[in-house]
């Protein structure tokens, strides 16, 4: 038996895709400044943009993860299901 799709699981892939994006985007931001500039500087400006990229990131990730899962549980339910006997 497995999971049931839902609505929490929605916003919890949603909040997941958000912090990763949100780290990996904030660990690029600081090798690029680093590389131009020699020292790591995290201004607010950065950490605002990192902060909008990353919600637009997560949120189609999240909500395209749990679309394709739905999908994947409705094609489930409609198949016969296989014979394990033979």
């Amino acid at each position: 038996m497995t999971k049931k799709v839902t609505i929490s699981m929605l916003f919890l892939g949603i909040i997941y895709c958000f912090s990763c994006f949100f780290i990996l985007g904030i660990i690029i931001q600081s090798a690029i400044v680093f590389t131009h500039v020699g020292h790591i500087i995290l201004s607010k400006k950065i950490i605002i943009d990192t902060l909008v990229l990353s919600g637009i990131a997560g949120i189609t990730a999240g909500i395209g993860s749990w679309f394709f899962a739905k999908l994947d549980e409705r094609k489930a339910r409609k198949s016969s299901p296989s014979d394990p006997k033979s």
